[in-house]
């Protein structure tokens, strides 16, 4: 019996103690998150810890699956892109590109979770695009969480004709890569 490839996803609770100086509670709690955000370690050694909330397993979709998925994102990019474009281009802007999230979530891409109830599939999403990303097809940046509970980075893609188009309205300041983001072993 052959060995078969599995995406396992571990979902976690992490927990973090900060001591902070505040004039005020709220304060103190938008200093400790903002720590947290940033990654830092917390100020009593032994108490981070992280607890396995749940797990997700499902097999890797086949090759011919993968590399159908990979064509229909990059139309759907394509296409979402051209009507953006056609629009004014000064409303465009690198908000426009998109997270692995929003492309499966666009396509319809949604799975069963632990609890039966449905989520959106990123990591399908994520895999095709990181693919893409390699091909050079698209191109990979990543911004910030910015959202209070959030913290770490969001990989954005686009198309290098999109990305081009954009550069002269944020002059430069993004870095794309071509680096991909998702490991793709197993495929």
């Amino acid at each position: 019996m052959d060995d078969k490839s599995f995406e396992v996803e571990v979902v976690s609770r992490h927990r973090t103690v900060y001591h902070v100086c505040a004039r005020d509670a709220t304060t103190a709690e938008k200093v400790a998150t903002a720590r947290w955000q940033a990654g830092e370690p917390g100020d009593i050694p032994g108490l981070d810890e992280s607890e396995v909330m749940a797990t997700r397993i499902k097999e890797t979709e086949d090759s011919i699956r993968q590399a159908q998925d990979v064509e229909l994102i990059l139309r759907f990019l394509r296409e979402r892109e051209r009507q953006i474009l056609e629009g004014n281009l000064t409303t465009a802007s690198i908000n426009d590109a998109i997270s692995a999230h929003q492309t499966a979530d666009g396509l319809g891409w949604h799975e069963q979770d632990v609890k039966g109830e449905h989520r959106v599939d990123t990591a399908r999403a994520a895999r095709a695009l990181d693919r893409l990303c390699t091909e050079k097809k698209v191109a990979c940046f990543l911004r910030q969480m910015v959202r209070a509970g959030e913290r770490g980075e969001v990989p954005l893609y686009c198309t290098p004709h999109y990305l081009d188009r954009l550069s002269a309205l944020v002059n430069g300041e993004i870095a794309p890569s071509w680096i991909p983001r998702v490991s793709s072993e197993g495929e």
